[in-house]
């Protein structure tokens, strides 16, 4: 799909939009730091992005999205728990296969990485007080998967901002990571210079 076939067709434009939209908030939510919000942001992604993919024939990117809106829904309202959870992995890889192997031949190979992506995904997220590194590097590898999707389906939309999406985690990772190693830094000089006054303290 290349902008020729785009441009004076109200239909896709529309579509376009809707999905700038949706992977603008997959952006945004990249670089969330607390997992409610970030759920909520992609839950609302998730759901303009199906609506685009359902008009332009996207089929595997809409089943995944579907899926991964329902189950952000289930682990947001607290709903989840270990069968439910198991469900969602089963029910997304299931659908997402069969979906590969009836559009193969319209999405070749390319098909299969938003299954990829969101089983990675969905493993991670489900994982109770998952910790938000382990979070961004799963939406950095998700995002990997939906770049190339998009580049293979000649959306650019997909490939654009998911591509984004993994630019804006990998810098709130090392932004976390660094915060965190300048934090045990500061905990550990503060231990010691306790100590030294301490010690002043038991000088005779």
């Amino acid at each position: 799909m290349d902008f020729t076939s785009i441009m004076g067709n109200p239909y896709l434009i529309t579509a376009y939009i809707i999905s700038i939209i949706g992977y603008g908030l997959f952006a945004i939510a990249s670089g969330l730091k607390k997992k409610k919000h970030l759920l909520i942001c992609q839950s609302t992604a998730n759901a303009l992005c199906a609506v685009a993919e359902g008009m332009t024939g996207l089929w595997s990117g809409l089943v995944q999205d579907a899926v991964n809106f329902i189950r952000n829904l289930f682990v947001l309202k607290k709903w989840m728990n270990t069968a439910l959870a198991i469900i969602f992995i089963v029910l997304g890889t299931g659908i997402g296969i069969f979906v590969f192997i009836y559009d193969f031949e319209h999405a070749k190979w390319w098909g299969l990485l938003p299954v990829v992506a969101t089983l990675e995904y969905s493993i991670v997220i489900l994982i109770p007080r998952v910790r938000i590194e382990i979070v961004k590097i799963a939406i950095m590898v998700s995002s990997s998967c939906w770049t190339i999707y998009g580049y293979g389906m000649n959306f650019i939309p997909t490939m654009a901002f998911n591509l984004l999406s993994f630019i804006l985690a990998t810098i709130s990772l090392i932004t976390i990571i660094v915060k965190r190693k300048h934090k045990e830094v500061n905990v550990d000089n503060m231990d010691r210079n306790e100590l030294q006054e301490a010690l002043k303290t038991t000088e005779v």
